[in-house]
């Protein structure tokens, strides 16, 4: 099957919002903020959802098995979304649903906000309460230098667990959580 070239893909080029942030954790924060918003928004289309309950099917995750509800949605991201970083100075942060359209051509790609924002509003459309996790690899740096999403769940029966969804560990199971030296988690 042979696709055609990238520059005849380009048909569809996403919408572009810009606006100034501020440097170091502010900039951070206001960012942070609006993946919330957005997340928020997202999780309430039915686009999101049905991708998120067409995931617990494809992964046989039975009801009231929310951690593993979790684990099956951080999995799904991780290995449909290309981890591709953003151009220096540059932010972008991608629609979940223009997301979801391009996993179903093939040819998703992202950083780990986008990761982040994709998952988080999965999550939230299939009724749980996520929340976006920014470290720093650094202790003494004003910037986050990464992002990604942790869920508090419990299986049937089971005990609540802390778990972290990072899609960009590519070579890690979903669950294992970057070494870091701080951070701080956002209720989305």
């Amino acid at each position: 099957m042979s696709k055609a070239p990238p520059e005849h893909r380009l048909n569809a080029l996403p919408q572009i919002r810009s606006s100034q942030l501020s440097d170091g954790e502010k900039g951070n924060v206001d960012t942070i903020n609006f993946m919330i918003k957005v997340a928020r928004l997202r999780a309430g289309d039915p686009l999101p959802r049905k991708l998120a309950l067409n995931i617990l099917n494809d992964y046989g995750v039975g009801s009231s098995m929310f951690l593993d509800e979790a684990l099956a949605i951080g999995d799904y991201v991780k290995n449909k979304v290309r981890y591709v970083r953003d151009p220096d100075l540059i932010e972008y942060l991608q629609d979940p649903k223009d997301l979801i359209g391009n996993i179903s051509l093939g040819e998703a790609q992202g950083d780990c906000d986008d990761m982040a924002l994709l998952i988080a509003t999965l999550l939230l459309a299939v009724g749980h309460q996520p929340y976006f996790r920014a470290v720093r690899y650094k202790a003494n740096t004003g910037n986050y230098n990464h992002i990604y999403v942790v869920d508090y769940e419990k299986n049937l029966g089971g005990p609540k667990t802390r778990v972290a969804l990072d899609a960009i560990m590519k070579q890690y199971p979903i669950g294992y959580e970057v070494p870091h030296q701080s951070g701080q988690e956002f209720k989305i």
